[in-house]
């Protein structure tokens, strides 16, 4: 019967070492590609699934994993977890990509629409009502007023601040992007 290995322990491992690991690298960096990648394709993702691998993994290295993606997976991830921005259906993929970026640091999605109130019937008026109601109304459209049926526009949605200060506000403009993560401290034994 063959035993199981901690693989999380292992990666760690290899993570913490990696001067004893010279010959797969390579294969490091393509498992660790596909494993994220694996993950953001995950059915069960959800917002705070996204912003729990971005806080894991650092803006940068998320931004270049997600700049691999095909831009039909991007598309797809970002409209799964903002269903209701307007701008996704039509948008070019590097908006996609800048949207996702923004959702993972702290945007919240956009909100769904309200519903439109129906209109209410008016009652039928006689025919001398509405010749008054013509004249009165070409003196009242110089003071134009929004009916109040109508909604108010949408308030636009400020874009995605950085925690730290002086941060790029989307990691793909980043001129520093880097692929390794912060060593973490070795344990004393």
């Amino acid at each position: 019967m063959a035993l199981e290995i901690d693989g999380l322990a292992v990666l760690c491992a290899i993570a913490e070492a990696p001067e004893a690991f010279p010959a797969i690298r390579g294969d490091v960096t393509k498992a660790a590609h596909a494993l994220v990648t694996k993950q953001l394709k995950a059915k069960s993702l959800d917002l705070a699934g996204l912003r729990a691998v971005r806080n894991a993994l650092g803006p940068q290295p998320l931004a270049l994993i997600v700049d691999g993606l095909k831009d039909a997976e991007v598309k797809a991830l970002v409209t799964r977890l903002d269903k209701h921005h307007p701008d996704l259906k039509d948008g070019p993929a590097l908006a996609h990509r800048r949207h996702l970026m923004a959702l993972a640091a702290d945007l919240e999605p956009a909100a769904a629409p309200a519903a439109k109130p129906k209109p209410a019937k008016a009652p039928a008026k006689s025919s001398s009502a509405k010749s008054s109601a013509k004249s009165s109304s070409s003196a009242r459209s110089s003071s134009a007023k929004v009916p109040a049926g109508e909604p108010a526009p949408a308030p636009t949605r400020a874009p995605a601040r950085s925690k730290a200060a002086g941060a790029p506000v989307d990691a793909l403009a980043s001129a520093a992007m880097a692929a390794r993560p912060p060593r973490r401290p070795r344990q004393q034994e």
